[in-house]
């Protein structure tokens, strides 16, 4: 009977140390699934603000391609710059009105 009972203490010893085991990798399991969808959803993210900045980018490089042309329109019609501004002052006696 010692044989026997020491068998089955073999027996349930090894099934409770493969248990642990497979417990141990689970739980190692999970952690790197969960890691790595954290890091996926941070990619994520940063891919979205870069996509925001190149458009942005994009749209400030067509807007100083734009100033550019016009400065280049300026000097090829030969305008000047003004120097002071001389407005006309209209008293309101003189406007026509309904």
């Amino acid at each position: 009977m010692t044989i026997a009972k020491n068998n089955s203490q073999r027996f349930f010893m090894m099934i409770t140390l493969v248990s642990l085991a497979l417990v141990c990798f689970y739980v190692f399991q999970v952690v790197k699934l969960t890691e790595s969808g954290y890091i996926k959803g941070e990619r994520e993210t940063t891919i979205k603000e870069l996509k925001r900045e190149v458009a942005s980018l994009k749209v400030s490089v067509s807007k100083d391609r734009n100033l550019v042309n016009i400065e280049e329109k300026v000097l090829e019609e030969g305008f000047e710059k003004v120097s002071k501004l001389n407005y006309i002052i209209v008293p309101e006696a003189s406007v026509a009105s309904k």
